[in-house]
């Protein structure tokens, strides 16, 4: 499906987190050490992520009316959100076992990607007016995040 003009930042976004997951496991598959991986997902969601899910949720979410926002393609949206939170939690404090909370992290962040892009952002393009849509656009657009990061250590090489 093509994505609407109003939603491409998300989507370009989308693909840097792609990115970013893919680094991550090539570190895995390169033997670099969990800790200097975890350390590139916590800065990632740090800089990148968490941005990224509050400006889909002050943009689109709080836009949707209250049967709306209790979708399931909304509700998923939002555990998800909340479970990256819980993962880079349990990362940032080591519990349990670093290969596979990281493994979880790629494994959620292409699920995640995959399900905004083919579920929640056309049931936002769907129920959201257009007058809402050009709203949602300029502020996207001023929160965008360029995927370029400075990243000392490129693991993944």
């Amino acid at each position: 499906m093509k994505r609407s003009d109003h939603l491409k930042t998300l989507s370009w976004e989308h693909h840097d987190a792609l990115k970013f997951a893919r680094n991550i496991k090539k570190g895995m598959s390169n033997g670099t050490a969990p800790e200097r991986i975890a350390n590139y997902a916590i800065f990632i969601v740090d800089t990148l992520l968490r941005p990224h899910f509050e400006l889909e949720e002050e943009s689109l979410v709080k836009r949707l009316d209250a049967s709306e926002a209790q979708d399931i393609v909304v509700s998923q949206v939002l555990d998800d959100h909340q479970e990256f939170y819980r993962l880079v939690a349990a990362i940032r404090k080591g519990e349990g076992d670093l290969g596979r909370l990281l493994e979880s992290f790629v494994d959620l962040l292409k699920r995640h990607v995959k399900w905004e892009e083919q579920r929640f952002f056309p049931f936002c393009e769907r129920v959201l007016s257009e007058e809402q849509l050009n709203l949602v656009s300029g502020e996207l657009d001023r929160g965008h995040l360029p995927g370029q990061v400075a990243w000392d250590d490129p693991f993944w090489n």
